[in-house]
């Protein structure tokens, strides 16, 4: 991967500032996830840290060590838009120190009809010192497409397929027809809300006090339960799991069996599909989970972004 042309300027990238982590994947180098988190507490020049138009910001899992103050893209749905510009140049902040970027973007949105405002929010030329250096940024977006798409991009499809995104704000439910999207609902409770019920359940483990979600998050992307050295929500996360399972997924999961019974190969991708134990319930279920499922939509990204450059050219 250290092919990185010194004299290139012009990169194409994939970009999913997902509610739960940030997936940023820059042609010649190795894919950036990082929690969405943002924080403005005095920190050295570590990755993920960005100075810009005066302010201080650590994006990532170090904003996550201060322990406090961090802002989470999930906290609002405005904040994937208006974040947006942070924290690229915070994922920008983990990669080796350029003085030149000039990125070519595509990028997935939850919501696509924010995309002329998440367009006005990167576009531009900017000059932040990222991780203790100055870099002359250059940002131009050369297209917006929907969350989960980028998944999808260049993988064989079957004639008819519906797929399942489960993410961390939100689960979605997508079917295509001939490759076309013809359905696209998102509902509402993502494997955030499991978090917050481990978190409120796991007190009498831990000493009375609530979980502290983002090392929940931790563990279970670990694929394990172990909160701590001495706390295993196990037994906790099992019955909360069930719970999530039965109240809010239970409905979408039997949409796309009934989609499968009708004749749609069915197809999972996001974090969730990573939970401890969830992913055998799935392919019990008939479900294919695609490679990489957390990273697969960046993968995309990056060669739609190749493809059009290589178009334009």
């Amino acid at each position: 991967m250290t092919n990185i042309h010194t004299l290139q300027k012009i990169f194409p990238a994939g970009f999913d500032n997902g509610y739960g982590s940030i997936k940023l994947l820059v042609d010649g180098f190795d894919v950036v996830r990082v929690p969405s988190y943002i924080s403005s507490v005095d920190m050295e020049d570590v990755p993920g840290r960005v100075v810009f138009n005066g302010t201080a910001y650590t994006v990532g899992e170090s904003a996550f060590r201060t322990g406090y103050h961090f802002e989470r893209n999930t906290d609002s749905n405005e904040n994937k838009v208006n974040n947006a510009l942070i924290t690229l140049l915070g994922a920008l902040a983990h990669l080796p120190h350029r003085k030149a970027w000039h990125l070519k973007l595509v990028v997935s949105l939850h919501d696509v009809g924010l995309a002329s405002e998440l367009k006005q929010v990167l576009n531009g030329e900017y000059q932040p010192i990222l991780a203790g250096k100055v870099s002359e940024v250059k940002i131009e977006v050369l297209k917006v497409v929907p969350e989960g798409m980028g998944a999808l991009f260049g993988q064989q499809l079957p004639p008819k397929l519906t797929v399942l995104d489960f993410g961390n704000g939100t689960t979605l439910y997508s079917r295509y027809n001939q490759g076309k999207r013809e359905v696209h609902t998102p509902y509402p409770t993502g494997v955030e809300v499991l978090i917050e019920d481990i978190s409120q359940k796991m007190k009498h483990l831990n000493g009375g006090k609530i979980g502290d979600p983002s090392k929940i998050r931790f563990c279970l992307e670990m694929g394990h339960t172990r909160y701590s050295r001495d706390i295993d929500i196990k037994d906790v996360y099992s019955a909360c799991l069930k719970d999530w399972y039965e109240k809010y997924l239970k409905k979408v999961v039997n949409l796309t069996l009934d989609a499968k019974h009708a004749g749609d190969e069915i197809w999972a991708i996001g974090g969730g599909c990573l939970l401890p134990g969830f992913k055998k319930l799935l392919e019990k279920n008939g479900f294919r989970i695609l490679d990489n499922p957390v990273e697969a939509n960046a993968f995309g990204l990056l060669e739609m972004a190749k493809a059009i450059v290589k178009k334009n050219t």
